[in-house]
């Protein structure tokens, strides 16, 4: 369904089209790569790929792929789609509470983001970090443009961009306001009249 939508994406715009695919659909690198592989030849440019290792029956709770096993299905997708901008998202700041974020998370984020450049990444994608100061250490240590998520409450525009972050992301945001106003009208739409 994933390959299928972008799809039908890629033909509806002349734009060129990042999907956000999860975490590759595989803990494999092999068939990691073979997915993503699909998805370029969807005529995408490019995806999001997580590290964060999807909750099931097995693995609850929300944990991490350890960096080197990400970095391996990192190389093994920029081996099978070379042309392929690989976004590499950490979700370290997604899974920790924003008043845990401090350098040393920081620190190991950017030994991630270190690890999955040598690996081959184009991007470096730390959605939930907001604190401007950690972000521009990011920044400064990652050899890779940084993707910054927008969210209500976060810093503006003009102020992240100024941490050297090169890309911002709207995720869900827009989309979830949208539902809301529309199902905000709706009701509007079918409320009792006022004194009937």
């Amino acid at each position: 369904m994933v390959l299928a939508n972008a799809e039908r994406v890629v033909r509806a715009t002349a734009l060129p089209v990042s999907v956000d695919f999860e975490g590759g659909y595989s803990t494999d690198p092999e068939q990691s790569a073979t997915n993503v592989a699909q998805l370029a030849w969807t005529g995408a440019i490019g995806c999001n790929l997580e590290d964060q290792i999807v909750a099931t029956n097995s693995t609850p709770g929300r944990t991490m792929h350890e960096t080197a096993d990400q970095a391996a299905r990192i190389a093994a997708i920029a081996k099978a789609a070379p042309d392929f901008f690989i976004n590499a998202r950490t979700d370290m700041f997604l899974i920790a509470k924003p008043e845990t974020h401090d350098d040393a998370m920081v620190d190991a984020a950017i030994e991630r983001g270190k690890a999955y450049a040598d690996a081959g990444a184009d991007g470096f994608f730390v959605p939930g970090l907001a604190d401007l100061r950690l972000l521009e250490k990011v920044c400064k240590a990652v050899p890779l443009p940084v993707n910054f998520m927008a969210f209500p409450g976060a810093p503006d525009a003009k102020a992240v961009a100024a941490t050297g972050v090169a890309r911002i992301s709207h995720g869900p945001f827009p989309h979830m306001a949208a539902l809301k106003a529309f199902e905000d009208a709706a009701r509007a739409a079918f409320a009792p009249a006022s004194g009937s």
